[in-house]
């Protein structure tokens, strides 16, 4: 025989009544004359909940959400008892002792952070996401008295509240942030069904966020007197002594990175070393600092490039056998590598010689004789390739943005550079600097990794030659006023060395 199936049902628990003069909803298991009850977390008053339809009442501001967590609390008990027919004997209290230990549908507003956060931390690896959840896990906690609350517990008053403390102690910029990784978590609740409606879809900041930030470029001037000062103070191959280096020295990498005794992977200080890094971010067309260090010796491929205007000139006043014989040919690095951030494919090219100071005394400068080993290494000693799991690098990665843009302010103190400069100027410089030489923006995309369909719908590649041109304009060499002063200069002392009589005559005739 057949027997009945227990009752199930959502209902409001008028025995009890709260402090705010709400009642606890309960999920009510009725079999063989026993009636079990479990607390589904949230409480509602009489008016707002509708006893037929088992669910709140549409007036009630997070109705969808709770209702959501209701069905699929009662969902979740008929197939526990289904899973059971014809298999074991149950009780009302059998089952809510068994829905008890079943993780609940409800995500508690910290439960959802730390889920996101493991994911990121431990799946994904995606490090730099999870610490963003855990920095705005740690200021909600913070914010909250370290509370936890319902996710249909977030309102539009906590909302605002919540905004309200951080405008009292965040730049809008951060605030803009933690409101976008908060609008991603609610996101990723409505896809897992733990709620129906995002508590931030009609959320208005009380007033507008002003996130526009000073561009921190530098002038091509600016850029220039870096490397006059590196030349300067470390020598144009790198390896000059620097005056009382012990006074300035800083190990840049503390002990919990390497063995103990072992601070630093590279026997030059730490301004040099991050100087270095920002001046070949610059060269490598504004690479970012997390596309630098992952660069190894190997993907810097050495071509000759022929200097094809000498080459046409000769070719058109001698033919192109005396210009076959005559080409003038100059080493660079070609580098195709894929950016961290977009994915997106990206071709560097770059004078090598222009690379000799900086390279140079990290030992990673590349003639083409090195063997596979060596060819193997970091091309900077950011990452270690022989401790290279992902979560090493991401915290080697996190020390040394601090490193360096720590170095970088006291390096522009010590240039004489008003500008507040970060790593990330070397990018916005290279940019700007190439825009303002009028170079044209696709080629600029181009060469620093971004699409080029979001800058220009019809564009052609530009090739090797195009992006040697463009980097010329990055120096000062490369601007036509320097160069013809520079030529016209060169020629005044070969006419003094040449005729010096004239020189010890000239004004007196």
């Amino acid at each position: 025989m057949k027997r009945n199936l227990p009752s199930i049902s959502a209902i409001l628990y008028k025995s009890k009544v709260l402090a705010n003069g709400e009642s606890p909803l309960m999920l009510r298991i009725c079999y063989n004359g026993q009636r079990k009850y479990k607390s589904l977390g949230f409480s509602c008053s009489e008016k707002l909940w509708n006893p037929k339809k088992q669910e709140v009442r549409i007036g009630h501001p997070m109705a969808l959400n709770m209702n959501t967590i209701i069905n699929n609390e009662i969902d979740k008990a008929r197939k526990y008892v289904l899973s059971l027919e014809g298999r074991e004997e149950y009780s009302a209290n059998s089952i809510i002792k068994a829905m008890a230990k079943v993780a609940p549908t409800q995500h508690t507003l910290f439960s959802l952070f730390q889920e996101r956060i493991d994911y990121f931390a431990k799946i994904a690896n995606k490090y730099n996401t999870a610490t963003g959840y855990k920095t705005l896990l740690n200021t909600i906690k913070r914010f909250n008295d370290y509370e936890d609350i319902e996710l249909f517990d977030i309102t539009n008053k906590w909302l605002r509240d919540f905004e309200l403390y951080l405008r009292t102690k965040y730049t809008d910029n951060s605030i803009r942030k933690f409101f976008d990784e908060f609008r991603a978590l609610m996101n990723y609740a409505i896809e897992h069904e733990y709620i129906k409606e995002s508590p931030l879809s009609n959320y208005k900041f009380s007033k507008e966020l002003n996130c526009r930030t000073r561009k921190k470029a530098l002038t091509l001037m600016e850029i220039h007197n870096l490397m006059q000062y590196y030349y300067d103070t470390y020598g144009w191959i790198g390896d000059k002594e620097r005056p009382n280096l012990e006074k300035t020295k800083t190990h840049y990498w503390n002990k919990k990175f390497k063995p103990r005794g072992t601070t630093k992977l590279t026997p030059i200080d730490a301004e040099q070393f991050s100087l270095a890094l920002f001046l070949c971010s610059y060269l490598f067309q504004g690479l970012a600092l997390i596309d630098l260090a992952k660069l190894k010796r190997k993907d810097l491929k050495i071509v000759e490039v022929v200097n094809r205007k000498k080459w046409l000139e000769d070719a058109a006043e001698n033919g192109t056998d005396y210009a076959n014989s005559h080409k003038e040919t100059t080493n660079y690095y070609e580098i195709y590598t894929r950016r961290e951030k977009t994915k997106h494919p990206t071709h560097i090219v770059c004078e090598a010689e222009l690379l000799i100071p900086y390279l140079n005394p990290l030992g990673s400068y590349i003639d083409g004789n090195e063997d596979e080993e060596e060819l193997e290494e970091y091309l900077f000693p950011i990452y270690d390739k022989d401790n290279d799991d992902e979560y090493t690098k991401f915290k080697r990665m996190k020390y040394a943005i601090y490193l360096v843009n720590a170095n970088l302010k006291r390096v522009a103190e010590r240039a004489g550079i008003n500008s507040d400069i970060t790593f990330y100027s070397a990018r916005h410089s290279y940019a700007s600097n190439l825009y303002h030489a009028d170079v044209p923006v696709g080629l600029i995309a181009q060469n620093m990794g971004r699409n080029p369909a979001d800058i220009e719908t019809y564009l052609k590649e530009f090739d090797r030659e195009n992006i040697i041109d463009a980097n010329e304009k990055a120096l000062i060499m490369g601007q036509d006023g320097f160069m013809e002063k520079w030529h016209r200069a060169k020629r005044k002392d070969k006419i003094r060395q040449d005729n010096p009589k004239d020189e010890l005559t000239d004004g007196k005739m």
